[in-house]
C-alpha cells in the first residue's frame, strides 16, 4: 500500500522483547535461568537486540535494535515483567512455599541487577531493576503468585520526559548483574533465580507513542 506524503500518524504502541528460558519439567538438563543466559553472556542480559526467531509473545520488534522504515518513538514508561516460577516437588507444597520460592526468585532478580536503557549508545536511565514495577500480572489475591508491582498499568516508572528514538537510530535495554546470577549450591537447596527452571519469561516493555507514516 502507497504511503501518504507529508502525513503522519501517531498511536500508543508498547515495545515488548523477552528472554525465554524453554520448559522441559522433570528432564536431568532442563534448561535453568543460569544456563540460557550463559549461551549469551554470564552477566548481563540484552534486550531488543535478538529479536529472531521468536514468537510473538516474546517479541513485537521486526529487527534488532531499531524501529522498522523512518518511524520514531516517544518512550513513556519502562517495566520488567517476569512470568511466576513454581517448582514442582515429590509431595505437593503447601501454597505458602510455593509463594515463598517464587518470591525467591522475583527478589534475586529486582534486587541484584541493575536495567539500563540506552538510545543511539547514550544511556538514558540506569538504575536497579526495582525501580521499574512490572505494572502487570494477576490478581494481589492470589498471593501463591506473586508478580513485580501491582497488575496496575500506571503502577510503574515513568519518564519525567519522553526519551526520543529518531529513524534508524539503535536502541536497547541492558540487565546486569554485578556480582553474578544468585544460585543455590546444590539442586535440591531453596530455589534461586540462577537454578530457575522453565518455562520462564522475562519481558522488558517500553510503552509510549510510535509515529509513523500513513498508508
Amino acid at each position: 500500500m502507497a504511503k501518504v506524503q507529508g502525513i503522519k500518524e501517531k498511536l500508543h504502541w508498547p515495545l515488548y522483547d523477552a528472554f525465554v528460558v524453554p520448559g522441559q519439567n522433570g528432564h536431568p538438563t532442563a534448561p535453568t535461568f543460569a544456563s540460557e543466559m550463559a549461551k549469551r553472556d554470564a552477566r548481563i542480559l540484552r534486550f531488543f537486540v535478538d529479536v529472531q526467531n521468536k514468537t510473538r509473545l516474546e517479541t513485537n520488534l521486526q529487527a534488532s535494535g531499531s524501529l522498522p522504515s523512518l518511524n520514531t518513538y516517544e518512550i513513556r514508561a519502562m517495566r520488567v515483567v517476569v512470568s511466576p516460577v513454581l517448582r514442582h516437588a515429590v509431595r505437593p507444597p503447601k501454597e505458602e512455599v510455593h509463594s515463598r520460592e517464587t518470591d525467591n526468585v522475583l527478589a534475586d532478580l529486582i534486587y541484584n541487577s541493575v536495567t539500563s536503557l540506552l538510545v543511539g549508545e547514550k544511556t538514558m536511565i540506569e538504575m536497579p531493576t526495582y525501580y521499574f514495577p512490572a505494572g502487570a500480572g494477576v490478581s494481589p489475591g492470589n498471593q501463591a503468585v506473586p508478580s513485580h508491582g501491582q497488575p496496575d498499568p500506571m503502577a510503574t516508572f515513568r519518564f519525567s520526559e519522553p526519551v526520543q528514538i529518531e529513524p534508524s537510530q539503535n536502541f536497547r535495554v541492558e540487565m546486569l548483574f554485578p556480582q553474578g546470577v544468585p544460585g543455590s549450591e546444590s539442586a535440591t537447596g531453596p530455589l534461586r533465580l540462577g537454578n530457575a527452571p522453565g518455562p520462564l519469561r522475562l519481558w522488558v516493555v517500553l510503552d509510549g507513542y510510535l509515529t509513523r507514516d500513513v498508508q
